[in-house]
């Protein structure tokens, strides 16, 4: 098992890396005639530039990421980590929270420099990092703060079934992940997003009037609109929705209000109401829940192996190594996952964009598209198994041949 899981290790870390190449040895392909006018000659090298320094950054941060798991691995430093835990307390529970705490401390110092690097370097020269130093600080200690007091809360009571609750574990613990994942849903703009972002309501005007006349032609009932202030950290632009039933809100970035006109920002929504007619939201929450079921279910195997255990040097099985352990060993089946999902989104995307050109968006749905491109630095011509394996959306090219046809 010790060699299997540095042989998978090796295979994730292999692919990940030749993606990456195919992606840059990409780069100069001829750009499809019909987004030939997104990026002029200056902004075109502008973004080659972006991209493949971005390319090398992903790169590097691999290389380093993987590097440390594999010394950790073979240096049995997980095991000496688990020893100098568990001296600390007796409590099984608390052992792993705080096992994996540390993981997570070192793992975050050895990454920091990285984001540090992307937002004050890369995103600063591009114009994209509109971020303080002391924005980036407070977002990075708010993240941190979020992800221990949730993590913990949500690890300690799994582990708490899983020690007390015998055959009946699986049934709790998916009932509580998808409750959890449901009160994410609901809380996720009024809670989530305002922890990091001010929200305030959209002004009165001819974009509200528009927004409001297009939920009524829909009939897509909309409790709120809010203009979210994401110029503070960064100038690219974006919209979303939340929350479901008679939770739904709509977000719009105020660098999407300063890009966009009004009929633009009306078909991006527009798109997304075709989501929510199409029931996308509904599938996704759908499949989600059947993959905790897979995965909760593979988890508890790796809790209750001892034979995985010896392997790395634990004398007993350690809760806290089985989940980084699991964490390992099921990356290659959510990448096999990923694929036929990532296909299925893509399939999503067109049916979305096809609502927005029914509703009388056609015209506004292919400017839009283009001007996300160029604000937001898309890849205009990625290369076709990069986008088979992992591109959740369409190429910016395919979608709009698909509206110009349609």
């Amino acid at each position: 098992m010790f060699l299997l899981t540095l042989f998978v290790i090796s295979i994730v870390f292999i692919l990940n890396i030749s993606l990456s190449i195919l992606s840059y040895s990409y780069r100069n392909q001829p750009i499809p005639e019909n987004v030939s006018d997104v990026y002029d000659e200056i902004g075109y090298k502008k973004w080659l530039n972006y991209t493949m320094e971005n390319h090398r950054l992903s790169i590097l941060e691999k290389i380093v990421n993987t590097g440390m798991l594999l010394l950790f691995l073979t240096l049995g430093i997980f095991p000496a980590l688990a020893n100098a835990v568990n001296r600390l307390t007796d409590d099984p529970i608390l052992q792993t929270l705080l096992f994996l705490g540390v993981y997570f401390f070192i793992s975050y110092i050895l990454n920091i420099g990285f984001s540090w690097y992307h937002n004050f370097s890369i995103e600063e020269r591009y114009g994209f990092n509109k971020s303080t130093i002391k924005t980036f600080i407070l977002d990075q200690l708010k993240s941190i703060l979020l992800t221990l007091v949730l993590g913990s809360i949500i690890l300690y009571i799994l582990l708490a079934l899983y020690l007390n609750m015998g055959n009946g574990y699986l049934i709790y613990a998916w009932l509580v992940v998808a409750s959890i994942m449901l009160a994410v849903n609901l809380l996720y703009t009024q809670l989530f997003i305002r922890i990091f972002n001010k929200l305030s309501p959209l002004p009165d005007g001819e974009l509200k009037q528009k927004i409001e006349e297009l939920a009524k032609n829909t009939g897509f009932e909309i409790k709120k609109i809010s203009v979210m202030d994401a110029s503070k950290r960064s100038g690219k632009l974006n919209a979303f929705f939340s929350g479901f039933g008679k939770f739904k809100h709509i977000v719009l970035y105020d660098t999407l209000l300063q890009k966009c006109t009004s009929d633009e920002i009306v078909s991006i929504l527009a798109h997304e109401i075709g989501h929510a007619k199409h029931r996308d939201v509904l599938r996704n929450v759908l499949i989600s829940l059947v993959q905790i079921a897979v995965y909760l279910v593979l988890m508890t195997f790796f809790l209750s192996s001892v034979n995985l255990a010896n392997a790395f040097g634990f004398s007993h099985v350690h809760l806290g190594f089985s989940i980084v352990l699991f964490g390992i060993l099921i990356e290659p089946i959510g990448i096999a996952l990923g694929i036929p999902l990532s296909a299925y989104s893509r399939k999503a995307e067109y049916k979305a964009d096809e609502f927005a050109l029914q509703v009388g968006y056609k015209k506004a749905m292919i400017s839009a598209l283009k001007v996300l491109a160029r604000e937001n630095f898309s890849n205009l011509t990625p290369h076709p198994l990069v986008v088979r394996l992992t591109y959740s959306h369409p190429p910016i090219s395919h979608r709009i041949e698909a509206l110009t046809q349609s």
